[in-house]
């Protein structure tokens, strides 16, 4: 990966980085296009941090028990950045849909949830929590 490291991207309880194939590539292409910093605060999880943070059951988030493997998921599909500056989440956020990412927002946690859901045959949606 070119913009961001492995511990960016691993799983805070367990240290494993799993992405589901060409994750990486999409995340690099995003962030060369969108031309700004992308602070990391969750990508890969495994399973069993993403109930200790009560994640949804379903999270794409999760790498070593996928919750889509029916669909074929291999490993994370999604990854929550930064998001403090509204005008900052407005770009993003338009930059990731016309990227074909998925995006969920939370304002008052300030970070948008992004992934690649169409990866494995979901279609793109938005979405607040």
């Amino acid at each position: 990966m070119r913009y961001f490291t492995p511990n960016e991207l691993r799983c805070h309880h367990c240290d494993e980085s799993r992405l589901h194939p060409g994750f990486g590539d999409a995340l690099d292409a995003l962030r060369e296009s969108f031309d700004e910093s992308m602070v990391v605060t969750s990508a890969c999880r495994c399973l069993e941090h993403n109930i200790d943070i009560k994640g949804h059951e379903l999270s794409l988030h999760i790498a070593d028990k996928p919750a889509h493997a029916d669909k074929g998921q291999q490993g994370a599909l999604a990854i929550d950045i930064a998001a403090e500056d509204g005008a900052y989440r407005g770009r993003l956020f338009a930059a990731a849909w016309a990227h074909g990412w998925s995006v969920g927002w939370n304002a008052k946690k300030r970070f948008l949830h992004l992934d690649k859901r169409t990866m494995i045959g979901l279609p793109q949606t938005t979405f607040d929590y």
